[in-house]
């Protein structure tokens, strides 16, 4: 069988200092007041492109993972960091369906991960895929409209831009802390 229109979800488990990369975020909390993008509640902090000393590690092995999914596109040109947030998800905070316009590859990086904290869903627009398999057995890559990715501490997911994508509601009163990130030309 001939898979046509495929689409990539790398992921990766980093070993890295979450403890470190935690306090520098909610540092960087009490310094900025935050924005509302795609976010429901929650806090999610400006872009950034300089890459602070305690995401050195982190942004070292994301770069290897991106060359990983770079080499199986087939790209002409390198891709670079175009931009990073932080993000927080306090109980009943979730992000609404969204994509990441003008990028290639996009991710995020868990860095504490409570039970229950919400999914991350990609879904398949534009497709009467939902009527057409209803039917099935087992849902797997061919027969979904929705893929869903379950959050842990150190996971690294990469997958493209264009996706479609949210995070469920944190049902959890401890708080989710990530890392999402876009790269392109």
């Amino acid at each position: 069988m001939l898979n046509i229109f495929s689409s990539y979800l790398h992921e990766n488990i980093f070993n890295l200092d979450n403890k470190k990369i935690k306090k520098h975020i909610l540092n960087i909390k009490s310094k900025d007041k935050g924005r509302t993008i795609s976010n429901y509640g929650g806090w999610q902090s400006v872009d950034s492109i300089k890459i602070d000393k305690p995401f050195v590690s982190l942004f070292k092995q994301i770069d290897k993972s991106v060359e990983t999914v770079e080499k199986k596109l087939n790209l002409k040109n390198k891709l670079v960091l175009g931009n990073y947030w932080c993000n927080i998800n306090y109980f009943g905070c979730f992000n609404k369906p969204h994509n990441h316009k003008y990028s290639v590859i996009s991710g995020v990086y868990y860095v504490d991960v409570p039970k229950n904290s919400g999914n991350l869903v990609f879904e398949q627009y534009g497709s009467a895929i939902d009527e057409t398999y209803k039917f099935v057995n087992t849902y797997n890559e061919y027969n979904s409209c929705t893929w869903t990715v379950v959050p842990k501490e150190n996971l690294c997911v990469l997958f493209p831009s264009h996706l479609y994508h949210y995070v469920e509601s944190n049902l959890n009163k401890k708080e989710r802390i990530s890392i999402s990130f876009n790269y392109g030309f």
